[in-house]
């Protein structure tokens, strides 16, 4: 683990702490009541638990004044309200149709079609839905010739900026909901499990990884795709919280920000370091981004190039050819490229 990492993960338990504090469990503390954040003047503002949202260059970011979560002194959550699944299709891939409530029919009136496979994508931290990452996977898919139901799951409003403690918290109610959803509409009919297929990124991977753990006994997802799995506040060896090979039939990995924002060890079937799956990915040097008049890409720009490769991947099959190889830095690396399986959409076992 990098000292960035350390670093982050030490900020982020700082800026959480006030929100670990004895409160009345329904939102900020009482009016007096010592507290060693700016409750009070937070209080004041416009409703400090809507989120809004700004831009930073291409990227669109949620914001909110205090975190939502099930802590003492956050703003309250409603699961049904706050994590929703939302069904795109080409007859009109800008606007998605909410799968609510989550209800048997619900998912037929919606549009998905059963006989259909289906991909559920699953953003990261502070951004919205559609973000970037949600919208270029999905257009990726629209490319192809083949029909899928495409669903992304909405949980922005459980993971806005500045509070990633607080999101790290909600992804185990997040995938508990996905649980849930899977669930239902497979019992239904309308979403068979053996068709499914979730593609995570960031903190998204590990809410795939919590879904495949509670997944009740004999249903199992058939594939996770992670796309640089989270590594700030989760553990290298407790696999409780984050995702694992074990929570799906076949999971793979696409590593870009080994060490810093995403996991530098192998936790999937697969494990795919593209450029060495570490940064800085070519094109995110900062000479070139501040040439370019992106530098607030800066500090997640090798993160985010897993789900760009994925993107990548899904329209060119095989954009990107891998090889096996269990040394591959140092002296005493074993490397004869050859072609063992290709990256990203193709790599299905």
């Amino acid at each position: 683990m990098s000292l960035l990492t350390q670093a982050l993960g030490i900020m982020f338990n700082i800026m959480h702490l006030p929100f670990s504090l004895p409160g009345n469990g329904r939102g900020v503390p009482d009016k007096g009541e010592f507290s060693i954040f700016p409750f009070d003047t937070l209080r004041n503002m416009v409703e400090p638990c809507t989120t809004a949202v700004f831009k930073m260059g291409e990227n669109e970011m949620k914001f909110t004044a205090l975190p939502k979560g099930f802590c003492s002194n956050c703003c309250p959550v409603k699961l049904y309200r706050d994590v929703r699944f939302v069904l795109y299709t080409e007859a009109d891939s800008n606007n998605g149709v909410a799968i609510e409530p989550m209800k048997p029919g619900a998912a037929r009136r919606a549009g998905v079609n059963r006989m259909l496979p289906t991909i559920i994508f699953i953003h990261g931290f502070s951004e919205v839905s559609p973000g970037q990452s949600g919208r270029t996977v999905l257009d990726a898919y629209f490319s192809r010739t083949e029909k899928y139901n495409l669903i992304l799951v909405d949980w922005s409003e459980l993971g806005p900026f500045p509070w990633y403690g607080t999101a790290v918290m909600n992804v185990k109610y997040v995938g508990m909901r996905l649980k849930q959803f899977i669930e239902m509409y497979n019992d239904s009919g309308e979403m068979p499990v053996e068709n499914l297929h979730i593609i995570g990124f960031s903190l998204g991977c590990h809410v795939a990884g919590i879904a495949g753990k509670l997944i009740r006994q004999g249903l199992r997802i058939p594939r996770i795709t992670a796309l640089d799995p989270a590594l700030p506040e989760f553990s290298l060896n407790d696999t409780a919280k984050r995702l694992t090979a074990s929570d799906a039939n076949y999971v793979d990995v696409i590593h870009t920000d080994s060490g810093i924002f995403g996991f530098p060890i192998s936790i999937g079937h697969s494990d795919f370091y593209p450029n060495g799956g570490r940064a800085l990915q070519p094109g995110c040097q900062p000479s070139y981004l501040v040439k370019q008049r992106i530098v607030n890409q800066v500090l997640a720009c090798s993160h985010v190039r897993a789900w760009r490769l994925y993107a990548e991947s899904v329209k060119n099959e095989k954009a990107f050819p891998a090889t096996k190889c269990s040394i591959w830095r140092g002296p005493n690396k074993q490397c004869d490229f050859s072609t063992d399986a290709y990256m990203g959409y193709a790599n299905n076992k």
